[in-house]
């Protein structure tokens, strides 16, 4: 009987805002004593004229966040969120998307944006276009308005890295922080897909963002367009993941089991990212 009115309460809370629903929070909170429970809401923006774009946001129940991380999910971007059997729910995997908990601690809420829906495909070249920046500049001003006073971090992966070094250098003032996962930090080449093309970070001047940076990556990532090298090669903070290199069944940059993906280190490397963020001692290399 409990499970159920447990599963009820939650499909409710996730159908309606967290303001029409305080009290039964409260109540799901006292059902989860000593969990992780969170809420999700299901956020859409009006970035441009003509133009939504939609956002996910987990949020803990008992606290009220004091950081907010801004996770840009890589490849074309277009991760489905909507309605799934009366839950906010992606359709399409994106990094962290089965570890959750490994980014959603203790005062802590994590914001996943989707695709703009003028955008079937967020190339590079879109990633670097004002209409992008637009979109991103609306996306940073929700989440102020919605948790104000709170540190914004940046955490992106692979082609989302793109987005997030646009943010650095035109909206720099309005971030704490930033975190690459699996980043593109050089210009692709000729054999490049006509979506993933493009100068990736290679423009990026690291030395002139107002904002701490650490990078993360795999030092066998299959992925051709994000060689560890090219990272090590920034010399801004890095945790460098090791272990064994991705069978041909896993390799390159689109599959969620391989090196790219951070290879099932994501609750390691989440650990290292939080010490990272809280000034305390981190490893710069995770098994």
């Amino acid at each position: 009987m409990r499970i159920k009115a447990v599963a009820i309460l939650i499909e409710t809370v996730c159908r309606r805002s967290s303001h029409q629903l305080i009290a039964m929070l409260v109540a799901l909170a006292t059902l989860f004593t000593g969990s992780s429970a969170c809420a999700d809401e299901l956020v859409t923006l009006n970035a441009r004229p003509g133009v939504s774009l939609s956002m996910l946001i987990w949020k803990p129940l008992q606290s009220k966040p004091e950081t907010v991380v801004l996770l840009i999910p890589g490849g074309d971007g277009d991760i489905g969120l909507g309605w799934q059997n009366g839950r906010a729910k992606a359709q399409a995997p994106y990094l962290y998307s089965t570890k959750r908990q490994a980014l959603l601690q203790g005062k802590v809420a994590v914001a996943v944006i989707d695709r703009p829906s003028d955008q079937e495909d967020m190339t590079q070249k879109f990633r670097t276009s004002p209409q992008h920046l637009a979109d991103m500049q609306a996306v940073l001003q929700e989440l102020q308005r919605r948790y104000p006073g709170a540190r914004l971090v940046l955490m992106a992966h692979s082609r989302g890295t793109v987005s997030a070094g646009q943010i650095l250098q035109h909206l720099g003032d309005k971030v704490s922080a930033a975190v690459f996962f699996s980043g593109l930090y050089r210009a692709s080449g000729p054999d490049a897909p006509a979506a993933a093309a493009g100068p990736g970070l290679s423009q990026l001047d690291w030395a002139q963002l107002k904002v701490p940076v650490l990078l993360v990556h795999h030092s066998k990532d299959s992925c051709p367009l994000a060689p560890f090298a090219a990272a090590a090669s920034t010399h801004v903070p890095l945790i460098e993941l090791k272990g064994a290199a991705d069978a041909d069944r896993v390799s390159g940059c689109g599959n969620p089991a391989s090196n790219h993906w951070l290879a099932g280190k994501e609750n390691a490397v989440g650990r290292e990212v939080f010490n990272w963020l809280a000034g305390t001692a981190w490893k710069p290399v995770v098994q």
